[in-house]
């Protein structure tokens, strides 16, 4: 077997285990949600990747302006940080090996801002990254959303309901 294919092999059953986790919490989320009042939110998102050149940058960016720790894992082909994933029903990942390459196109993120975004905002040109959109209400009043490119140049978002 050669080892760029055992290495795959061993990092996509890395991440089937923070999937079996990922569905396991959003099974106790759909029970919780059928008790009476229950509010709670399903998600079309279960993982998110995105892509690094420079891994320890991408890694001290993201704990800098979330304000989390983010777990490094070292694969001979490739390196992955791991956000917080206890207690989430979306599981997300920096990745940094062949084939992820930073884009401003494609498909934009939004990640949680918290109750005003601006906080995460205010640290983002701070820690190498740049605003694209400041803080902006959304056009049907449910919250505000901002764009930014983080220090690899990937185009991601925030959003906050305040």
């Amino acid at each position: 077997m050669n080892n760029k294919f055992f290495n795959g092999l061993i990092f996509y059953s890395f991440i089937l285990v923070i999937w079996a986790t990922s569905t396991k919490l959003m099974a106790q989320t759909e029970n919780l949600s059928r008790e009476p009042n229950s509010k709670i939110m399903k998600s079309f998102v279960s993982i998110f990747e995105i892509p690094a050149t420079d891994l320890s940058r991408a890694v001290l960016f993201y704990e800098e302006i979330l304000g989390v720790n983010i777990e490094r894992m070292d694969f001979p082909d490739m390196q992955m940080g791991l956000f917080p994933y206890e207690g989430q029903v979306v599981t997300g990942v920096i990745m940094k090996g062949e084939g992820y390459q930073p884009s401003v196109n494609g498909v934009t993120i939004y990640l949680n801002g918290g109750e005003n975004l601006q906080i995460i905002l205010d640290k983002v040109e701070k820690n190498g990254g740049k605003i694209i959109v400041p803080k902006t209400p959304h056009a049907d009043e449910s919250g505000f959303f901002a764009i930014f490119l983080d220090p690899e140049g990937n185009k991601m978002g925030l959003h906050s309901p305040k």
